[in-house]
C-alpha cells in the first residue's frame, strides 16, 4: 500500500497511531516500512515494532525447534524401530529436513542458536518417541545422539 493510502485508512490518524497497529496488521507492517523507507523515523511505532520484532524471533525459533522436534521423533523411531519404518516415516524425515534447511537458508542468524534449539528439541523428541513406540524413555540416549548436520544428512533406508 502506497503512503497515500496509508495515511487515509480510518485507523490512522497522522503519526504512527497504535490502532493501526491493533486494526490491520499488515498495513501497520506497510506503514513501518514506508517510515523506514522514507527517513520518517518520527513516524516510527516503536513500541510495537520492538514487540512485533522480539515476537517474530521468538516464533522462528520455536518453529525450527518444533521442526526439529518432529525429525527427530522419526530419526529415534527408524533406529530403534527399524522393522516398523514405515513410507510415512521417510516422507516425514525428508520433509522435516527440507523445512529445517529451508529455516537455516532464510535466516542464517537463526543457525547460531540451532546447537540449543536441537538439545531442547531432543528432550520433548524423547518423550513422544517413547509414547509413540511404546519404548521406556531410558531406552533412548540421554543426550542427542546426532548433531545437526548430522540429523540433517541422515538418508533413511526404503520401508519393507
Amino acid at each position: 500500500m502506497d503512503r497515500i493510502a496509508v495515511l487515509f485508512h480510518p485507523c490512522y490518524s497522522g503519526g504512527m497511531d497504535a490502532n493501526l497497529y491493533e486494526a490491520d496488521e499488515h498495513l501497520w507492517i506497510e506503514a513501518q516500512i514506508e517510515a523506514l523507507r522514507t527517513g520518517q523515523t518520527d513516524q516510527l511505532d516503536r513500541p510495537h515494532l520492538i514487540e512485533y520484532l522480539t515476537e517474530m524471533t521468538i516464533r522462528d525459533r520455536r518453529e525450527l525447534r518444533s521442526r526439529l522436534a518432529v525429525l527427530l521423533i522419526h530419526l529415534l523411531k527408524a533406529r530403534f524401530q527399524p522393522g516398523r519404518l514405515t513410507r510415512s516415516w521417510v516422507d516425514t524425515i525428508l520433509e522435516q529436513q527440507s523445512e529445517v534447511r529451508e529455516i537455516l537458508a532464510d535466516t542464517p542468524s537463526i543457525g547460531r542458536h540451532a546447537p540449543e534449539l536441537l538439545a531442547k528439541a531432543y528432550d520433548e523428541a524423547v518423550r513422544r518417541a517413547a509414547r509413540q513406540t511404546g519404548l521406556p524413555r531410558a531406552t533412548f540416549p540421554t543426550a542427542c545422539p546426532w548433531t545437526l548436520e548430522e540429523a540433517l544428512a541422515f538418508d533413511p533406508p526404503e520401508p519393507r
